[in-house]
C-alpha cells in the first residue's frame, strides 16, 4: 500500500511540476521528438532568405541584375530605366511586368551585403532551367548593366565573375519562364 502511495504522489508531483514549466512559458511540445522532428524540417526548407528560394531563372537572374546594379547605392532613374528596358528587350516582358520584376528584386536583394558571395545561394535552385542560350544572355545584361555609367566597379566585376564561374558546368535546355 506505502508503495501504490509514493507512485500517486510521484506522479501528482510530476503532473504538477510539468503544469507550473508550462505556466512560466516552457512548451512541453518541445519535449516531443515528433513535433521537434517537423520543426526542424520546416526550418531547414523556409528558414532561408527569400532570395534564396527562387526557382524562375528569371527572377534569379533579375535578383541578380538589380544587385549588380545596387552595388553603386542608390539607383538613378536612369538606371532603373535601363534595367527595365533589358528586361523587356532579354525577357520579354512588357513594361509592367519589367517594372514589378525591378521592384520584386530590388526588395529582395535590399539587405544582401555580399552578392558576390550569394551567387550560388541565389542561382542553386534555378541551375537546372538555364539554357546556355540563357546564361550567355545573363552574362551580357550583367556586363551591359555594369557599364551603363563607365566600367564596372570591382564589386560588380566580382558579381560577374562569380556567375560566369557558377555556370561553368553544363546545364540542361529549358526557358525562361
Amino acid at each position: 500500500m506505502h508503495i501504490i502511495i509514493g507512485a500517486i504522489t510521484a506522479l501528482a508531483g510530476l503532473i504538477w511540476a510539468l503544469n507550473s514549466l508550462q505556466r512560466s512559458g516552457f512548451d512541453l511540445n518541445s519535449l516531443n521528438p515528433f513535433f521537434w522532428a517537423r520543426r526542424r524540417k520546416w526550418q531547414k526548407l523556409y528558414g532561408r532568405r527569400p532570395l534564396y528560394h527562387l526557382d524562375n531563372p528569371m527572377e534569379a537572374a533579375g535578383a541578380i541584375i538589380v544587385g549588380l546594379v545596387n552595388q553603386e547605392g542608390l539607383i538613378s532613374q536612369e538606371q532603373k530605366q535601363h534595367v527595365i528596358e533589358l528586361f523587356e528587350s532579354n525577357f520579354n516582358l512588357n513594361s509592367n511586368e519589367a517594372n514589378e520584376l525591378l521592384l520584386a528584386s530590388s526588395h529582395l536583394v535590399k539587405d544582401e551585403l555580399n552578392l558576390a558571395g550569394s551567387v550560388r545561394n541565389i542561382l542553386e535552385i534555378s541551375r537546372s532551367k538555364f539554357t546556355p542560350e540563357m546564361i550567355e544572355t545573363f552574362i551580357e545584361i550583367l556586363k551591359s548593366a555594369a557599364s551603363f555609367h563607365g566600367s564596372a566597379t570591382a564589386i560588380q566585376q566580382d558579381i560577374i565573375n562569380a556567375v560566369t564561374k557558377f555556370f561553368s558546368a553544363d546545364t540542361k535546355n529549358n526557358e525562361w519562364c
